[in-house]
């Protein structure tokens, strides 16, 4: 096959690239400024005039455009999306039900949340890590004095400076602020499910809509009880239930957090700052004895990258619980999953204590991800899927 693969500086471009040629294709690679809620005529010049040159197979990008499936689409090439992000509002776009699309979700419920609503060109397929790359990085002493530690966490805390829903909520009647915080906060306990769209009522959305409003499309297939759910307050719930567990762990254990968030309020909390996805955030990985995972509820049933990534390191994984890990992965063998802070606490505390059966969990992690969830074997599966 020809691909034309769209670069705009994403996750796993050199891994996903590197699989496409390993696997036998030719590929293109065309620089274009894609980014969420960005369309400029330019952007859309560079693309026509690439595309409608009619020569490639394929049009691949990570996370799904309209704007490219749309382009594809006139032209009849196939285009193939994995997308990676949670919330991607761009999934119900109109243009998701063109006939060029082969739309691949990390996410299985989102898919068959898709699929429910009548898109037909959506599959679900679990994300990857380059296995091979990760295990030639070369962990110096430099590194070891750096990054080792009982516990990490790598995340974002989406507590930057006007976010979303603080920007809304400093807007709403007191009301509206009541039930806003007693909705996030009973998120903030549920570690595996979602019960922020199921709660919001009309009255809030329409109040919202007044003094946050967000333009949806007519033929949108997502509503505005999906904007805010998944974009101003699942967001909010991740920053409570971060800090959460930053707060926690750091009163009696040495963690180190890297994130670009701010954490001046946890003092106890190493903050390292941010750290590269390709080199160092997997030496992380590799030198805390236990790395946590707290997944965005607007994540339903995927396994996040970052699980996947702490695994494909051969770290030890302690997460909260997503369906899409059974089957694949085993509890307890595979990595170790928690259901609350109370007892992601005891875990932590059992593991630190108990070396053996920690090393062994990351090892079977690691065989299980080297088995199952590489780039090669990811991109393999879905230009299968569009041969068929």
């Amino acid at each position: 096959m020809k691909i034309l693969y769209i670069d705009y500086n994403m996750f796993g471009k050199e891994d996903i690239i590197g699989a496409f040629i390993k696997l036998g294709h030719e590929v293109e690679i065309v620089d274009a400024p894609l980014r969420f809620g960005e369309n400029s005529a330019k952007t859309r010049q560079i693309l026509q005039n690439t595309i409608h040159k009619k020569e490639y197979d394929v049009v691949y990008t990570s996370n799904y455009y309209p704007m490219v499936s749309n382009i594809c689409n006139a032209v009849s090439v196939n285009y193939v999306s994995w997308t990676y992000d949670s919330p991607r509002i761009a999934l119900y776009d109109r243009s998701i039900n063109n006939q060029c699309n082969y739309a691949f979700v990390f996410d299985s419920e989102e898919c068959l949340r898709l699929r429910g609503r009548g898109v037909e060109r959506v599959y679900y397929m679990p994300l990857g890590v380059n296995t091979e790359r990760v295990d030639s990085i070369v962990i110096a002493d430099r590194d070891k004095r750096l990054f080792s530690t009982d516990v990490s966490i790598v995340a974002s805390l989406y507590n930057e400076e006007h976010n979303l829903y603080d920007r809304m909520y400093s807007k709403v009647d007191d009301y509206t602020k009541g039930y806003l915080e007693a909705l996030v906060n009973a998120q903030r306990n549920v570690f595996g499910g979602n019960i922020l769209e199921a709660s919001l009522d009309d009255t809030i959305i329409d109040v919202l809509k007044q003094y946050a409003p967000y333009e949806l499309d007519k033929e949108c297939l997502a509503d505005h009880r999906y904007i805010y759910a998944n974009y101003f307050l699942a967001r909010k719930t991740a920053t409570y239930q971060r800090k959460d567990f930053i707060r926690s762990i750091s009163e009696k254990y040495e963690l180190k957090v890297y994130t670009p968030g701010d954490i001046k309020d946890i003092p106890n909390a190493i903050h390292m700052g941010t750290v590269d996805y390709n080199t160092d955030m997997n030496k992380v990985f590799k030198l805390s004895k236990i790395n946590i995972n707290i997944t965005l509820p607007s994540i339903r049933s995927g396994i996040p990258l970052r699980a996947l990534d702490i695994m494909g390191a051969g770290g030890f994984l302690l997460t909260d619980y997503r369906a899409d890990f059974e089957g694949a992965l085993e509890p307890g063998v595979d990595y170790v999953y928690y259901t609350d802070i109370d007892d992601a606490m005891y875990k932590i505390e059992y593991y630190l204590n108990h070396e053996k059966a920690r090393a062994v969990i990351a090892g079977n992690g690691k065989q299980k991800v080297e088995q199952g969830f590489t780039y090669m074997a990811r991109i393999k599966d879905m230009l299968e899927i569009v041969n068929e």
